[in-house]
């Protein structure tokens, strides 16, 4: 099997519609954690209207 040249991790976000304005804050804090170690965002995925996977 061939080396993989990607890696992914996935962290999963649950908030309630009066905490959307605060999840701005949290998403902008891991992304620009995991963008200091060279991550990007590859892919938002929708779970319910209150949860979601960042695909980072």
């Amino acid at each position: 099997m061939p080396e993989s040249q990607y890696e992914y991790d996935a962290k999963q976000f649950s908030l309630a519609p009066s905490e959307l304005e605060n999840a701005k804050f949290a998403f902008n804090d891991v992304l620009n954690d995991r963008a200091s170690n060279g991550w990007v965002l590859d892919e938002t995925l929708r779970i319910d209207a209150s949860s979601f996977f960042l695909v980072i």
